[in-house]
């Protein structure tokens, strides 16, 4: 994956269910950057499904239709290597996203200040301003606070 990429990252959903003897199969194209941003659940995506349909979450179809596994297709960007068989690793298709995100931040202060155009060949810099941005963000497990005073940690 090359990280400062900007690739649209999409994949179709699906599922089949029948209701009262009738057949529904909903599909949507989901704009995974969007949805990513919204930091929208799973249930986002029944919702377009049912949407798809002209179904809302108070008819009984929709009941059924959750009951269902949705399968992926289609995926482009990203999301396409974290398909497989119809199922996708929710999980670590989120943390790449991030991660993605992350290093088109990244990447140019990199290439200001350190002369670096690809994150991915200084693995180490790469860490440390990952570190750094996600420190700086409260996103980092590793956040931990200082009581250093204000040039303590840079000069002395």
């Amino acid at each position: 994956m090359n990280w400062v990429e900007c690739m649209d990252n999409s994949i179709k959903a699906s599922l089949s269910f029948y209701f009262k003897g009738e057949h529904f199969e909903p599909s949507a194209v989901i704009d995974l950057d969007r949805y990513f941003q919204l930091q929208k659940d799973m249930g986002f995506i029944y919702d377009m499904l049912a949407k798809s349909m002209g179904l809302d979450e108070y008819r009984h179809e929709y009941d059924v239709m959750r009951c269902e596994d949705i399968s992926f297709s289609d995926a482009t960007g990203i999301a396409a290597d974290f398909v497989c068989d119809g199922r996708l690793d929710w999980d670590r298709l989120e943390k790449a996203w991030q991660e993605q995100q992350d290093f088109m931040v990244l990447t140019p202060i990199a290439n200001k200040f350190f002369n670096v155009e690809n994150l991915k060949d200084d693995p180490k810099l790469a860490a440390a301003l990952l570190a750094a941005y996600r420190a700086g963000q409260n996103k980092s497990p590793d956040h931990v606070e200082t009581k250093l005073g204000l040039n303590e940690g840079f000069y002395g």
